[in-house]
């Protein structure tokens, strides 16, 4: 009798323990996984993408989430909506959209996040639990933690 509870109890903390390392990287960047809302874009060299002068832009509507290896963006003005993966090195965030091959408009509302190509490299300048700076080659992106 006492030598089955005793493997019960042994039991036990083997799945336990089976449970918590299971469980460890379930979100890798608690920091990073989250849904972002993006409030401006600013643009370097004071033009946009498409040549107008432009040094910033507020923005509304456009959201960015992140989870594990992929991202998610959401423009809830015209109800536009893709995922790509993110790649993580280091303080760079790499975005690739090119799988997204058929997707109609993809270049131009990739445009709207501030996100000039289907694969972008973003240097993380700033990253809290307030808001998120990201900083490429051609913007800046400020985003809030919703």
């Amino acid at each position: 009798m006492e030598n089955s509870v005793r493997k019960r109890r042994i039991l036990t903390v083997l799945f336990l323990a089976a449970a918590l390392v299971s469980c460890e990287n379930v979100f890798h960047n608690d920091s990073l996984d989250f849904m972002w809302r993006l409030d401006r874009i600013e643009f370097a060299g004071g033009t946009d993408f498409d040549g107008n002068a432009c040094s910033a832009r507020s923005v509304s509507g456009l959201w960015v989430s992140f989870a594990r290896d992929l991202v998610e963006i959401q423009n809830s003005n015209d109800y536009f909506g893709t995922i790509g993966i993110l790649t993580e090195y280091g303080d760079s965030l790499r975005l690739d959209f090119s799988m997204c091959a058929d997707e109609t408009g993809l270049d131009a509302e990739l445009k709207e996040f501030g996100i000039g190509s289907r694969i972008s490299t973003f240097c993380k300048t700033r990253l809290d639990r307030e808001g998120m700076t990201l900083s490429g080659d051609r913007t800046t992106l400020y985003f809030t933690r919703w």
